[in-house]
């Protein structure tokens, strides 16, 4: 197959380039490489520094969230996210930062194969002492943001990068349908994709065909839904006919129009279906 132009280019909006905002070009090449993903490829298959600042800001985002412990937590110290991200941090310069991932590694080391699944299996919130021994790097990691923040050395790596290119938003869509379609297996690939879908996903796909509405895309789960005086979880989603929730009650599911708690659109399951 005759390889494209574009094929490893690093895509950003121009308009994120033009920002004076380091979060917009960094959010930006997060956009493409999740357009990317939605069309079927692979991490190997997008380019590579691309990835490595899309994981440093999930990286930076989980430590000013949760520190050092959630990071670990959330990837299950997964060693090709750990890899892109000291890569990432390498080739921003970002120094101390990488110090600060070290310091992490090494409070992971520190503790033995059964320490670390057990905390894997373990609930991250209420007492954890685990949780607390690993964020050990935290102030170090709070003091270093505030004389070196970390998103404006990414934003800054993203924009002088040799192989970027700006495009209009539509463009954008293009290019990342453009390099799905190029996908030799995409039927093959689409067809495992479906199949290994969670449960919520699954039930989503159904009540918007049973609503005849298109699924646009996922936004958010909220776990804070009471349904009937219990508490359950909002899987909350948007068709072409805007935004809807669904509840998964085990023997029925229910789609609501926007946040309404009564404006039901229909259901699988149960008496109505």
């Amino acid at each position: 197959m005759p390889s494209h132009p574009l094929d490893r280019a690093l895509i950003v909006s121009a308009a994120a380039l033009a920002s004076e905002s380091p979060q917009d070009i960094v959010q930006s090449n997060i956009d493409f490489l999740n357009a990317l993903f939605g069309e079927h490829l692979w991490a190997e298959e997008v380019p590579a520094d691309g990835l490595r600042s899309y994981y440093v800001d999930y990286w930076l985002a989980q430590l000013n969230n949760g520190g050092c412990s959630q990071f670990i937590y959330n990837t299950q110290w997964n060693q090709q996210v750990v890899t892109l991200v000291r890569e990432g941090l390498t080739a921003m310069g970002a120094q101390g930062h990488l110090a600060i991932l070290e310091r992490c590694a090494q409070q992971v080391e520190r503790l033995s194969q059964e320490q670390l699944t057990a905390y894997f299996a373990s609930d991250y919130f209420g007492e954890n002492s685990t949780r607390d021994k690993l964020n050990a790097p935290n102030d170090a990691f709070f003091a270093l943001e505030k004389t070196t923040p970390l998103l404006a050395l990414n934003a800054a790596w993203l924009r002088t990068h040799p192989a970027l290119v700006a495009l209009s938003e539509d463009e954008m869509t293009a290019e990342a349908q453009r390099r799905g379609q190029a996908l030799p297996d995409r039927a093959i690939r689409e067809a495992a994709a479906l199949a290994s879908e969670p449960r919520h996903l699954k039930i989503i796909r159904l009540l918007c065909e049973h609503a005849g509405q298109q699924l646009e895309q996922l936004t958010a789960a909220d776990p804070s839904r009471i349904h009937e005086g219990k508490p359950t979880v909002a899987y909350h989603f948007v068709t072409d006919q805007g935004h809807h929730h669904m509840i998964d009650l085990e023997d029925r599911a229910l789609m609501f129009r926007g946040d309404s708690t009564t404006d039901l659109v229909c259901q699988l399951g149960g008496p109505e279906s």
